[in-house]
């Protein structure tokens, strides 16, 4: 390596160095460290009512306060985290699982029938809203929780659909997936041993970023009364009733709606600094 190139390398900032990652890792393990805490421990308990303690402003007994029906809201907050996480994780897996087979496919049937019915597939499923598919499910089955990770997880297919047929059809030329071939293997055990470990770099990145998304997008259909039902707490629920309450007791929005903004900005910082660690081509030379 000559002296420019070596220099140029030794400015390059590493990815678990730089603030996107950091700042990201930091609120994400924030947010995942309160859902684990609420697992066994809470303040008070989060369903519990006190309606003499109603709309108690923040203290050393209640920290957030309380809410109209004297629950206290930072114990509210911790459950939800782990609801909106829950959420996340179903979504997600099953876009991700589904979405990316489903791209594999039209990867190794490319340029033909099975290919485009995938992708007409994809464009069909990205049609219908989150809001729009957990509407209509609701009205078949009901609200709650799992319709809300179906309704995400459709949400996230196409997405990872597109991500896994272009990542899979670009290691494809690849040369050594050409020897693979000559050697003898089939499409199929060439995929799973040399194509999808090759794209499960940028897989994980997009899951992180989604994984944002179905948080925000869980908070959305709680808040239309689509996702968590009482009295199982929910950041968007929260907030709906919250907002009789907005001009006398605004923490009982602040709280809820902070918690949403840092998640989502946390891991989406996270996907940022993990793209940057996976693709070189986005790494920045100071």
């Amino acid at each position: 390596m000559n002296a420019p190139a070596a220099i140029a390398s030794a400015r390059r900032p590493r990815w678990w160095t730089g603030p996107s990652f950091l700042i990201g890792a930091a609120l994400s393990g924030l947010v995942v460290l309160i859902a684990l805490l609420s697992l066994v421990w809470t303040p008070h308990p989060p369903t519990q009512l006190a309606i003499l303690n109603r709309l108690k402003p923040p203290s050393a007994g209640n920290w957030f306060g309380t809410d109209p029906f004297g629950r206290d809201v930072f114990s509210m907050i911790m459950v939800g985290a782990r609801n909106s996480l829950l959420v996340g994780l179903g979504a997600v897996g099953l876009g991700l699982v589904a979405g990316t087979g489903l791209g594999l496919l039209a990867a190794v049937r490319r340029d033909g029938l099975i290919d485009n019915l995938v992708m007409r597939m994809a464009d069909f499923t990205h049609a219908f809203p989150a809001v729009l598919t957990a509407i209509m499910m609701a009205a078949i089955h009901g609200p709650g929780i799992l319709n809300a990770v179906i309704a995400i997880g459709v949400l996230n297919l196409p997405y990872f659909a597109r991500l896994a047929r272009g990542a899979a059809l670009q290691v494809w030329t690849r040369d050594f997936v050409q020897a693979a071939r000559a050697a003898g293997l089939t499409d199929w055990r060439i995929t799973w041993a040399h194509v999808l470990p090759n794209i499960a770099g940028v897989l994980v990145v997009q899951a992180t970023i989604q994984f944002a998304l179905a948080v925000l997008a869980e908070a959305g259909l709680s808040y239309l009364g689509l996702g968590a039902q009482p009295p199982a707490p929910s950041w968007g629920r929260m907030l709906n009733e919250a907002q009789t309450f907005m001009a006398v007791q605004p923490w009982l929005a602040i709280f809820p709606g902070a918690a949403i903004a840092l998640s989502v900005l946390g891991f989406n910082l996270l996907g940022d600094g993990l793209r940057d660690a996976i693709d070189p081509r986005l790494r920045r030379v100071r």
